[in-house]
């Protein structure tokens, strides 16, 4: 762990500019501002009255809440109306987003292309392309809508939504080719142009879009619940500047900009100690080299007013479609969002990236280039907040919540009965890492709302059956406090057809802090008992289904935290009751000697299995990866900054192959 001085120079933001000059650009948009404008705003808000500035900070994020309801009762498609895969929010006239984070998706595309004597009272935009998106769309299934609104004839802000809908054609049902090697392979892209011109639709380029996709009655009524949804804020927004003119409600914007900011800076850096912590984690692959792991590298330094998280070390940007094409600026907004944990009740909005800043160098798998491809980049999503996770372990001594962060999506596609193109597509939720004072949340998911899918709901619409909904026993990382246990799901497909796995964590673990242990990685078997059981890991494209197989879809297990040997050992007990964790688990991970069958503890074995235990391992690490990372660090193919923080108990492909198959009878992915 390096607490090295590191330039002061950083504490001033021109000398920040100079120190990152050859990194890439922290904001790609570069939207002009009208100096007078502006002098107006600073003028309005030296007496702006800050109960006004509450109404309308509550009015908008009610306008944003009221059009994300709309989407869910007027969408199409299952990942958009059940899986809440969407995001509503509100920005200025420069592209500021004011409304709570929403981490992609702004108007700097649309301000970049039309200057404002081309952008009129009516119009909505659309746009999916993500290198002429300003680095604010992440792959091409999430489709932005934007409108603008105007107040007496002047421009005041956009309302924008974006969501990841069904289908935009390329390669393959859904849209996520795995192995595409170029943004081409993965569907439409479709520049920053207007839907509707003053009221009109274009109705030549929504054909255009609903012919390139497999399924354009979702497509369609997805888009036309965003624009729907679009009005809904529109009018809130109007309603708010009749009511106090749209001057102040301008000035507003800007001063709840700055609240956050002075939130930020003043009751949420004050907890972070100053020094520089590095933190690391790894993308299992890039879809193609399915035995490279692909590095993403945090060094985060912390000053007196502000944080900078430096990406130097990042792997660079990958033949496979594991890139994220996003700028700093949009990082820092989908980071910043965890000051949440630390100042509840705050609002996260662009405010934060004034005081906490992600800096990426070029050409990297976060900043990748045209036309490199990019579906799959909720990989560097994930990994990204790992890395996080681990260097605010090593900033906080270990007083973290656990690793965890998994979106695991599974479709199965092909023709129904009556000859119908069909997709079923679902996002799980996956444990959630323990925390320092309680145990991890079972199955939960990253995408906020998101619900799995109804047995009933399944079965009604798509040619399978479900036949099994539960936890993973033995999922959630052992620890003082244990991590959230995984979800597990049986389907039985009725007719011939391919499902394919967009996963994380099928062979490396959520860590464990602290002393606590990985999480169980997920799983996603095909027949399994059975002679012809398959294997899944990784993400994986097209993998083929007869008519009667069985798919076992397996999501992972959050990181524990602390000691497991200091567990409560009635808390073990009842977790053996209740089918969390297995007694062979209880004895091998917990030390804890319990009777299977009436759950009676033996409590003279169990103190000195601990004692021979705590012995035989010695002192806990900070952090412990799991087997399948350390295995990787031993052979030389992944490095880590601070290994003697971090435990190294496996030696061999052997003792990796013991603990998956002690888990999930099965064997693991090749190494090397």
């Amino acid at each position: 762990m390096n607490n090295s001085i590191f330039p002061a120079s950083y504490h001033d933001k021109r000398d920040e500019e100079e120190a990152f000059k050859d990194y890439a650009d922290f904001r790609y948009g570069r939207v002009p501002q009208d100096p007078a404008a502006l002098a107006q705003i600073s003028e309005l808000r030296r007496g702006l009255d800050p109960i006004l500035v509450d109404i309308v900070d509550g009015g908008i994020e009610a306008a944003v809440m009221e059009a994300e309801a709309a989407v869910e009762r007027t969408a199409r498609s299952t990942i958009i109306r059940e899986q809440h895969d969407y995001r509503a929010s509100l920005n200025t006239i420069d592209c500021l987003s004011v409304s709570r984070v929403s981490w992609a998706a702004t108007a700097d595309p649309i301000r970049m292309k039309y200057p404002l004597d081309r952008i009129n009272e009516g119009d909505v935009f659309i746009y999916n392309d993500v290198y002429e998106s300003a680095g604010t769309i992440g792959h091409l299934p999430d489709y932005c809508v934007v409108t603008p609104i105007f107040w007496r004839t002047r421009l005041l802000a956009f309302a924008q939504i974006f969501g990841h809908v069904s289908d935009v054609g390329g390669r393959q049902a859904g849209s996520w080719p795995n192995t595409s090697t170029s943004i081409f392979e993965e569907g439409t892209l479709c520049p920053p142009v207007k839907l509707y011109s003053a009221g009109t639709l274009n109705e030549d380029l929504y054909d255009v879009l609903l012919r390139n996709s497999r399924f354009p009655d979702d497509l369609r009524g997805d888009i036309d619940a965003f624009v729907g949804a679009n009005e809904i804020v529109r009018r809130r927004i109007v309603e708010l500047c009749d009511r106090f003119t749209g001057d102040l409600v301008e000035a507003a914007f800007y001063e709840i900009l700055d609240r956050c900011a002075e939130v930020v800076r003043d009751k949420g850096l004050p907890l972070f100690p100053e020094g520089e912590f590095i933190g690391e984690d790894f993308i299992e692959s890039d879809g193609l080299s399915l035995d490279q792991p692909v590095k993403i590298k945090i060094a985060l330094r912390k000053y007196p007013d502000k944080m900078i998280l430096d990406f130097e070390g990042t792997n660079p940007q990958t033949r496979g479609p594991v890139n994220w094409p996003l700028d700093g600026r949009h990082y820092s907004k989908w980071l910043g969002a965890f000051f949440k944990a630390q100042i509840p009740g705050i609002i996260i909005n662009e405010g934060v990236t004034q005081v906490f800043r992600c800096r990426i160098p070029k050409r990297t798998v976060l900043s990748s280039e045209f036309p490199a491809p990019v579906v799959s980049r909720m990989t560097c999503m994930l990994r990204m907040i790992s890395a996080y996770t681990v260097a605010l372990a090593k900033m906080f001594n270990g007083q973290v919540v656990a690793d965890m962060q998994n979106i695991q999506i599974y479709g199965l596609y092909g023709y129904d009965f009556e000859g119908n193109l069909f997709l079923m597509r679902e996002i799980f939720g996956a444990g959630s890492g323990a925390r320092p004072y309680a145990d991890g949340t079972d199955a939960v998911d990253l995408v906020p709302y998101s619900k799995n899918l109804p047995a009933e709901f399944v079965e009604q619409r798509f040619p399978v059956t479900v036949e099994r909904v539960g936890l993973a026993i033995d999922s959630g990382g052992p620890g003082k406090h244990r991590g959230g246990l995984g979800y597990v799901k049986e389907l039985r497909t009725l007719v011939d057809g391919h499902y394919t796995t967009v996963t994380e964590r099928t062979a490396f673990a959520c860590v464990g802090i602290n002393g606590g242990r990985w999480g169980a990685p997920g799983a996603s078997v095909k027949n399994p008992g059975t002679p012809e059981a398959e294997n899944v890991y990784f993400s994986r494209d097209a993998v083929p289904v007869k008519a009667g197989d069985l798919i076992r879809l397996v999501t992972p297990g959050g990181g524990g935290w602390g000691d497991p040997l200091e567990r409560d050992i009635a808390d073990v007990r009842m977790d053996v009751v209740r089918r969390l964790v297995s007694a062979g688990s209880a004895e091998r991970d917990y030390g804890v000697v319990i009777d299977a069958t009436t759950f009676e503890v033996n409590l003279a074995a169990t103190a000195k299995l601990r004692l021979r235990l705590a012995h035989e391992r010695g002192p806990v690490k900070l952090i412990d990866r799991g087997p399948y990372a350390e295995t990787l660090i031993k052979k030389g193919l992944i490095t880590v900054a601070d290994p003697e923080l971090e435990c190294t108990r496996c030696a061999d492909d052997a003792v990796l192959e013991t603990y998956w198959k002690d888990l999930y009878k099965y064997t693991p992915p090749r190494l090397g």
